[in-house]
């Protein structure tokens, strides 16, 4: 959503259903089901070998069709684009979309069920981001900035099966994580500005609901993550990891998108400018960039709590981390902050002024105690 002051009205948005345990992928034909008898199966290239023909497989023993189409590359309007394509050469228009896979699976199977005016439901294979839940994809066209398509509706169900999601790397949990544990924080600073929540779609202001489901994610990460992140490093599926898998999909998705966003989200969103780094996803990026708005914010306490679990998890906590070198370090801190200020409004979703300087002089603090810490 754009920097709007929010008015009088509240709006909240969510999925239809969320489901989540072991083994739930294989109740997907009675899911899709309350749609319709026919179903698209928009398959992450990981994954499509073997669920290209035993989902289907599924599907027909229950009396219905699935096509599918595997999805490799990014979420983007020549992607989108091809599957509007491939559905035209169908009998019919699938009544259900279906994406498994990871993010961008999500979201572009969410622009193709919008597209169509058709069910989408949403199979997360790893805990990385809020993606599967949310109203809207990101577009990642080549050399543009990624900007949203928003939809008319949430997904209509999201299916987390667990005994899939504990095989993923670590490295995209603890993303997901990252991503989750800024929720809150945003959400606490953008409603002290006032600013409009992501649901809506206007100038609509958080529902109490949506500041606590905020919270909570937030409170469950810091209770459970550290034991959540044990059990995922030894692929065994406990109460503290199925706690923080619905706190990273479900708790953070409808946090984030019933509240606001705020700095971590929107320095992240220069990180393209960064020489690549392997493991740091968007998530990542964003656990890093909290702890800069803490610093910001000049709430030490928090700062320091959050530091510390951040180094616990595995996020990075200083540019190092994020694949820079004190040789080029001034280089591309200049770059990213560049590449955001003044162009992203969520950067200046606070309370109080923000200027490029401080968040310079944020990062450059955020080395300095990671060097003693």
């Amino acid at each position: 959503m754009p920097d709007v002051q929010a008015k009088e009205s509240r709006a909240f948005g969510s999925p239809s259903r969320y489901i989540q345990g072991p083994g739930e992928i294989r109740n997907l034909p009675a899911f899709a089901a309350n749609f319709g008898d026919t179903a698209l199966l928009i398959i992450d290239t990981f994954f499509f070998a073997e669920y290209s023909r035993s989902i289907p497989a599924q599907f027909e023993e229950n009396g219905m069709k699935a096509y599918t189409f595997e999805f490799s590359g990014a979420s983007s309007s020549a992607m989108l684009q091809k599957i509007v394509d491939y559905c035209n050469t169908l009998p019919k228009i699938p009544d259900t979309f279906i994406g498994i896979g990871g993010g961008q699976a999500c979201d572009i199977n969410k622009a193709a069920g919008a597209t169509f005016r058709k069910a989408f439901i949403n199979v997360p294979t790893s805990l990385a981001t809020d993606a599967p839940t949310s109203t809207h994809t990101i577009i990642n066209d080549p050399d543009q900035m990624p900007f949203l398509m928003v939809h008319y509706k949430n997904p209509d169900y999201v299916v987390v099966d667990t005994e899939i999601t504990i095989k993923s790397p670590l490295f995209m949990f603890v993303s997901g994580i990252g991503d989750a544990l800024a929720t809150y924080v945003e959400a606490e600073e953008s409603f002290a500005h006032n600013n409009v929540c992501n649901a809506g779609g206007g100038t609509y202001r958080p529902t109490q609901l949506g500041m606590a489901v905020a919270k909570l994610s937030y409170d469950v990460l810091l209770e459970k993550g550290r034991a959540a992140i044990l059990a995922a490093k030894n692929q065994v599926r406990t109460p503290a990891y199925e706690d923080v898998a619905e706190a990273t999909i479900l708790l953070s998705g409808l946090g984030f998108e019933c509240t606001g966003v705020s700095i971590a989200h929107g320095l992240q969103a220069g990180f393209h400018v960064l020489p690549p780094k392997k493991g740091l996803l968007h998530g990542s990026g964003v656990g890093y960039c909290l702890l800069i708005q803490l610093i910001l914010m000049n709430d030490n306490a928090r700062f320091a709590e959050i530091f510390k679990f951040c180094k616990d998890v595995g996020l990075p906590v200083c540019t190092r981390d994020i694949g820079l070198t004190p040789e080029n370090r001034t280089e591309y801190v200049e770059k990213l902050v560049d590449e955001v200020y003044g162009k992203r409004w969520n950067v200046q979703n606070m309370p109080f002024h923000i200027s490029r300087q401080m968040l310079i002089d944020a990062i450059y603090y955020l080395d300095a105690y990671a060097e003693v810490n």
